[in-house]
This record gives structure tokens, sequence and C-alpha cells, in this order.
């Protein structure tokens, strides 16, 4: 079997695309499980350890699905179709993700912003922070924490969809797309 390329082909998705998608989905679910963490058993010392990481993992995570999106619109011609009646609907979930993936940590850089506090993920100073608006903060951070259930729902969807639908269902071969071909 020949090397996977980097690029995506209309049978597979590349090296890249392949890497950028496992990572963030790897960097979602922590992000979401430390949250999840706090929900269920508040503010632990393991879960204050597990939540001083999200904001430079969001940082990070911004960066890595803005470039997913640039890779994604750059193989837009070669990446496998969305076939069937229910295509239509996977390519809006798609852009909804997308959005919700690249929304999400906009809204935590901008809800730090507000609260005027410099922000040096991973020793990067990327701004000194705005003047303190805490009205306009609290509203940022209701609608970071919504958005992001939002995302975990459609994340819980979509894996579903992968596994059970196109994976024991249909058995399309849709979930090798993302996994690879099978071995010889």
């Amino acid at each position: 079997m020949a090397s996977l390329p980097w690029k995506d082909t209309p049978t597979h998705y590349g090296r890249a695309s392949r890497w950028l998608h496992w990572g963030i989905g790897v960097l979602l679910i922590w992000q979401l499980g430390g949250m999840t963490a706090m929900v269920l058993w508040g503010h632990a010392p393991w879960v204050q350890a597990w939540l001083s990481t999200h904001r430079p993992l969001g940082t990070l995570l911004l960066g890595l699905i803005a470039l997913r999106a640039l890779w994604a619109l750059i193989n837009l011609r070669r990446r496998p179709a969305h076939a069937g009646k229910l295509g239509g609907i996977a390519v809006f979930s798609y852009l909804l993700l997308y959005l919700l993936m690249l929304g999400i940590p906009a809204l935590g850089l901008y809800m730090t912003w507000l609260s005027g506090q410099p922000f040096t993920p991973l020793g990067i100073p990327l701004f000194d922070g705005g003047s303190a608006n805490s009205e306009r903060m609290m509203f940022a951070r209701q609608w970071h924490g919504w958005l992001g259930w939002t995302l975990l729902t459609l994340i819980i969807g979509h894996a579903g969809m992968a596994l059970l639908w196109h994976g024991l269902i249909r058995r399309d071969g849709t979930l090798r797309r993302m996994t690879g071909p099978r071995r010889r």
C-alpha cells in the first residue's frame, strides 16, 4: 500500500487533515472534560490543576482550528464528498462545528481582554488587556459556557453518527476516510 498523502483525496483524508482532526479532538475533549469535572466535582485541587490549562490550550486550539479551516478550504475540491440524502445535513453540521470551534475560543480571548488582565499563554504575550468591563465580561462568559456545552453536544452527535450510523448501521466506509484504509 502506498503511503498516505499529505493532501486529501476523493476517497480519504490526508495526513494533515487527520492529524489536525484527531489532535483538535483530543484537545477539545480535554477542555470540555475539565469543565465537566468542575461541574461534577467543584473546585477540588485536581480539577483546578486541570482547569489551569484551559486558557493556554484554548488559544492553541484557536490557532489549530484556524489552520484546519484553512487547510479544508485549500483541499475543498479534493476532499471526500458527503453524498446521499443526508449529505446537506452533514455539511451544515460541519459548518456549525467549525463556527463554534472558532467562535468559542475567540470569545474566551475577548472575555479575558474584557477582564483587563494581560494574557500570555505559554509565555507568549498576546495582549495587555483592555479596560475592565465586568458587565460585558459576564455576558461573554455566559455565551462562552453555553456555546461550549452546545459544542460538546455536537461532538457527541458527530462521534455517534460516525460510529453508529456510518460504522455499524450503514457500514459505508465513511469512518475509514478519517481513520485510514484497511491495511493488507
